[in-house]
């Protein structure tokens, strides 16, 4: 039989083959992580442990990503691959942000594996979660490729890596790091000098999923406080943009970070004082402005997208 596909055509990007002519016609998006051929089943949100195989279906290609880091967290990591079909799976949820600034629940479905978004101050789980801001780095993911590292006060920018690095962040700068871009972003660093100074923190890292923007605040002397913008993400199935939310801009006042973007959903615009939420799919959530800990963003739940 003819090989279908054209010399120098993967066989990913290809929508339909006409075996009379030879031809082919493009898909409209490609994608490196998408099946070619198979459709997608099921999408299964955070809370469900269980899931419905059809008999006679004995392989599965699972798309899983881990949930988002709360209150200034780094973004849930994603993995994706063949693997035996199951009844069993994970899909965690996203970081708390208010008072507890837990890390992302991770997804796993078979063998295939993506670690949860690190909150503030904490490392990404292993499986690719980006680390949180401004302390944290991120993790090495399922395939084997490191996390970025955290940045420093002299190069205040966390680094690229599987899970993007958190920014650096002090309560002794004007200007906290970007959080770094990779798979899975990397949360944004804060900035607080108190007196009357400006301060300015940095967004989060972007990739599938963003990471949360870092908040801002030392007191309501500041003259202006201006929180981070969540990363942007990329919608897996679509290849649209998701959007970070903005950070707040305030004077004489604290400034929450923006959340993160999700591979299913934008992240939310921050509120006063108060950072905004992950988007669907492992955006991590917005830091708090000055530290307060009531006011820190929710991370995005995490996603799993079954396809045979």
């Amino acid at each position: 039989m003819t090989n279908p596909i054209r010399r120098g055509q993967p066989s990913s990007q290809i929508n339909t083959w006409f075996p009379s002519t030879n031809k082919s016609t493009p898909n409209n998006f490609t994608s490196s992580i998408l099946p070619y051929g198979l459709q997608l089943k099921q999408t299964i949100n955070a809370g469900t442990t269980s899931v419905t195989i059809p008999a006679g279906i004995t392989w599965v290609y699972a798309i899983c990503v881990g949930g988002g880091g709360g209150g200034g967290g780094g973004a849930g990591g994603v993995a994706w691959g063949w693997t035996l079909a199951t009844s069993s799976c994970v899909v965690g949820a996203g970081g708390g942000g208010a008072q507890t600034f837990t890390s992302g629940g991770y997804t796993r479905y078979g063998h295939i594996i993506a670690g949860g978004g690190g909150a503030v101050f904490t490392n990404g789980l292993l499986g690719g979660g980006g680390g949180g801001g401004p302390t944290a780095n991120g993790s090495t993911n399922y395939f084997g490729t490191p996390g970025g590292t955290v940045g420093s006060l002299f190069s205040i920018n966390g680094t690229v890596g599987a899970g993007g690095g958190g920014g650096y962040g002090s309560n002794t700068i004007t200007v906290g790091g970007k959080g770094g871009d990779g798979i899975s972003g990397g949360g944004g660093g804060y900035a607080s000098l108190g007196g009357t100074a400006s301060n300015t923190c940095g967004n989060g890292g972007s990739g599938l999923a963003g990471g949360g923007g870092g908040g801002a605040g030392g007191g309501s002397s500041n003259t202006r406080n201006i929180g981070g913008n969540g990363g942007n993400g990329i919608n897996i199935l679509t290849g649209a943009t998701t959007t970070g939310g903005t950070g707040a801009n305030i004077t004489l006042g604290n400034a929450g970070g923006g959340g993160g973007a999700g591979v299913a959903g934008n992240g939310t615009a921050a509120s006063g004082a108060n950072g905004g939420n992950g988007g669907l799919g492992g955006g991590g959530a917005g830091a708090p402005g000055g530290g307060a800990p009531a006011a820190g963003g929710n991370g995005g739940a995490g996603i799993l997208y079954l396809f045979y």
